[in-house]
């Protein structure tokens, strides 16, 4: 048989089935946030005594949330607490982790936290017990941080801050003391702040470190001309260099020439007195000795002409008088 449905009919199906399907992404959005669908392995720790949790408290790792408290019992003079931890951070949890409980302040919801075991230790199996270690109370925490000894010190430094006669009013005392001293021209501060000789002995040391600076200015703008000076005076230096290099050239030549012609008058000396027993070999060499000499004197005319044009030698030569001719001629 076919069922005829009507309109307000199928509105209504469709909106219990619109508020089904919201109800159930609900309770999965929830149970993921709570999670109810993850696999959890359950342990046991005890304490001295219960610090105030409660069922559903959380369990933490590094401040990060891995597991509830499901059951809290007592267990002779111990504090039995059923822990359900998720199961991928139940290789956290090995036989050197220990259980603490702790709070963000110190009178917030408490919570037990675990501190990681070394990777070497071995695993706790399920259901096994974690070790734990006691929370700190009040005064625990006033001994570890000495904080009474803190507040005695602090009362005495301001019970001698507020003495009349400690010595922070002897400080005071002192260096107001000190400063009416130096406004008074007291002392050698005093004296050195007050001497007017000292404030014009500044002013004339300021005034002749003004002229230094204007002196080292007007050196700085003089510095490019110095500098193209130096270079004119490189560039002549140079080319006098050059030319006495040449006219030591020259000088070298011409002695070479004296040299020979020296040797050449050595040589005709030395057959004038070989030929000394033979007068007419005797007249003939020396009339050649004669003529070597002049030819010998002509090349060191020669020479000192050279050194005459030399510019850098012929500035230093004195002017040559004029001679007579004292030459004879030979004799026949």
């Amino acid at each position: 048989m076919d069922l005829d449905f009507r309109k307000k009919e199928k509105l209504v199906g469709t909106f219990l089935v619109s508020v089904a399907v919201l109800l159930l992404s609900t309770v999965v959005f929830i149970g993921r946030g709570q999670d109810w669908f993850k696999s959890h392995i359950i342990y046991y720790t005890t304490f001295d005594e219960s610090y105030n949790l409660q069922v559903n408290a959380a369990v933490k790792l590094f401040k990060a949330d891995i597991g509830k408290i499901k059951k809290i019992t007592l267990e002779g003079d111990k504090v039995k607490v059923k822990l359900a931890i998720v199961e991928e951070f139940s290789s956290r949890v090995r036989t050197d982790s220990l259980a603490t409980v702790e709070s963000p302040t110190l009178i917030g919801d408490e919570y037990i936290s675990i501190k990681p075991g070394s990777s070497d230790a071995p695993l706790i199996s399920e259901e096994g017990l974690i070790p734990s270690s006691e929370k700190k109370s009040i005064s625990d925490l006033l001994e570890e941080f000495k904080i009474e000894k803190t507040a005695k010190k602090i009362i005495n430094t301001i019970d001698d801050l507020s003495d009349i006669n400690g010595p922070l009013y002897s400080a005071i005392n002192n260096t107001n003391k000190i400063i009416q001293d130096i406004q008074e021209g007291k002392g050698t501060v005093g004296n050195l702040l007050k001497s007017k000789d000292l404030v014009n002995n500044i002013i004339a040391r300021l005034d002749d470190v003004d002229k230094i600076i204007k002196d080292i200015n007007k050196a700085t703008k003089k510095t490019p001309e110095t500098m193209d000076r130096v270079n004119n005076n490189l560039e002549t230096i140079g080319k006098i260099s050059d030319g006495v290099h040449e006219s030591v050239t020259d000088i070298n030549t011409m002695l070479k020439d004296v040299e020979k012609s020296i040797t050449s008058l050595k040589a005709a000396l030395a057959n004038i007195e070989k030929s000394s027993n033979d007068f007419p070999k005797v007249t003939q060499s020396t009339k050649l000795g004669i003529q070597e000499i002049r030819n010998g004197v002509k090349n060191i005319d020669k020479v000192f002409q050279s050194l005459q044009k030399n510019i850098f030698i012929r500035s230093n030569i004195p002017v040559e008088a004029e001679g007579e001719n004292t030459d004879a001629g030979l004799r026949q």
